[in-house]
């Protein structure tokens, strides 16, 4: 593995400084799971290599991972993905399209519109049902005491729909180096009454080496992204820093590929018993994955969502391409996330 030195590794790991330093004044303000569906990943590919991808973000799902990865693609893509999680009482939705628009011999650029949705239906609001009280203060709804009888006739039904709308930039700074950002635009819904919403601003930061390694980071919400809602409350969603790393390897005139990847979560809203590690308020969430390719057509991958296995694989044919993967989760149901994309 060749070593990165020189200017690139120096802009690189200032700009990483950076941004841990700007996360700190967000976190304090920060409310705790505030745009927890925005958590969730994106594309098959990246979910079944445990997340690992912001060291490599070059597909479609980009625009999600790491925005600066954007400026890598040559051609248009049109990317979308449907899953469904926990029993598919969650139905959650990405649909990416990226267009690059540098000229011939200029640095190139990108832009990208995506859309994220997660939508929870049949949720039952009991706040119709009366309080009644005994004789000793204590409070209990009016319905009988075996809850096997209760009528859900009286129930009201409403659905939770969560959203978000990503304007993304990229381009070249220099040879191997991009940066690019999102302008995203959240808006949620409860039921027919309850309605937010929210601006944010992402940032992205993409070496990729002539050895096979690379390197990403992006800052999510850099400004500490607020959420309002009709009722006058206010959320806000902190700071996070996510740094990756991925080494590519050909064998055999590379008709074999491997690609090993780590991904670092690094949060600084002190969620201690979510995470793996932490420094005082500070966590650390690990995502390792693999990747194999053969003959770039069909691929095979694994690795781990912090401690949830996850598994995967790949084919592509002429522009075409689709990809699954498999979550496990050690409390819930597993998850089976499948996507597809269209170069063009």
């Amino acid at each position: 593995m060749r070593r990165i030195h020189g200017p690139k590794s120096r802009l690189f790991l200032t700009l990483a400084l950076a941004y841990a330093a700007a996360l700190q004044s967000g976190a304090a303000h920060a409310t705790r799971y505030a745009g927890e569906f925005l958590r969730i990943g994106v594309g098959a590919r990246a979910l079944g290599m445990g997340s690992a991808f912001v060291g490599l973000a070059d597909d479609g799902t980009a625009s999600y991972w790491n925005p600066a990865g954007l400026a890598t693609l040559a051609e248009r893509q049109l990317t979308a993905m449907h899953a469904e999680q926990f029993g598919s009482i969650v139905q959650y939705d990405f649909l990416s399209y990226v267009m690059p628009v540098g000229a011939p011999g200029k640095p190139r650029q990108a832009i990208s519109l995506s859309l994220v949705r997660l939508g929870v239906n049949d949720i039952p609001d009991t706040r119709g049902l009366t309080l009644a009280y005994d004789a000793n203060g204590n409070g209990k709804f009016d319905y009988p005491e075996d809850l096997l009888a209760v009528d859900e006739s009286r129930f009201v039904f409403d659905s939770d729909n969560d959203a978000a709308l990503l304007f993304s930039y990229a381009r070249d700074v220099r040879p191997g180096l991009s940066v690019g950002g999102n302008f995203k635009y959240i808006r949620q819904w409860l039921g027919d009454s309850l309605r937010s919403n929210g601006f944010g601003i992402d940032l992205g930061l993409l070496y990729v080496g002539s050895s096979g390694l690379s390197l990403g980071a992006t800052l999510r919400d850099a400004t500490t992204t607020r959420i309002l809602w009709n009722t006058g409350t206010s959320e806000f969603i902190a700071p996070s820093l996510r740094l990756g790393a991925a080494k590519t390897r050909g064998f055999r005139d590379r008709r074999h590929l491997v690609t090993a990847a780590l991904d670092v979560q690094v949060g600084f809203s002190d969620e201690r018993l979510s995470s793996q590690a932490h420094l005082g308020a500070v966590t650390f969430e690990f995502h390792p994955g693999l990747e194999y390719w053969f003959d770039r057509r069909l691929a095979l991958r694994a690795g781990f969502e912090a401690q949830n296995f996850t598994a995967g694989a790949g084919i592509r044919y002429h522009k075409f391409g689709l990809d699954y993967a498999f979550l496990d989760h050690r409390d819930l149901d597993a998850s089976h996330r499948v996507s597809g994309a269209y170069r063009f």
